[in-house]
């Protein structure tokens, strides 16, 4: 994953609970310096790991811990870093979901061997929406479920997710958000 992921779960801690309780992730994630740049592609299990060691300094399950970091990378990193591209990409979370894949490929431009995920959206009956999160990377869903609660706050559409449908794929992760909007 990229630096910038990296500092954006660092923000989490250090906003939420300071600088010490980073240097806690830090030492227990085994990473040596959190100097991470944010254009540079960084191995996967860097950021795994110091996730498990962000949810055990905050005494949280790891589930609990993506959640709310899928929830601080739309209300803090997305509108810090992406405000522009967001609001271009659509006035509404369909919109905005329906056009996720193209922010991704536009981003790519920016970083070297980017793989983003892929997002299928359907506009279902009686104000029901599925999301279908694919991604070579396992062990996200509770990240997607976080940025889907965030964005439905950003876009002033309350709705809650019904039920996760993990499908099997041979690797990686393929997942179905079904959503009840509330408006």
């Amino acid at each position: 994953m990229y630096g910038v992921i990296n500092k954006s779960l660092r923000d989490m801690v250090t906003e939420g609970h300071g600088d010490a309780v980073w240097d806690q992730v830090l030492a227990k994630a085994g990473v040596p310096s959190d100097s991470f740049l944010a254009m540079r592609s960084y191995d996967d299990e860097i950021t795994f790991r110091l996730a498990v060691a962000a949810s055990d300094a905050l005494g949280i399950d790891v589930d609990t811990a993506l959640n709310a970091f899928g929830q601080h990378w739309v209300n803090h990193t997305l509108v810090r870093d992406y405000d522009a591209l967001v609001r271009s990409t659509g006035s509404t979370m369909l919109e905005f979901l329906e056009n996720l894949n193209e922010l991704h490929d536009l981003i790519s431009t920016t970083f070297l061997d980017y793989e983003p995920p892929e997002f299928r959206v359907s506009e279902l009956e009686n104000d029901r929406m599925e999301v279908q999160y694919i991604s070579h990377r396992e062990g996200l869903n509770s990240f997607v479920s976080g940025l889907l609660v965030a964005l439905s706050e950003r876009f002033n559409e309350p709705m809650s997710i019904e039920a996760v449908e993990n499908l099997s794929p041979e690797s990686g992760t393929h997942t179905k958000f079904h959503l009840l909007m509330k408006g």
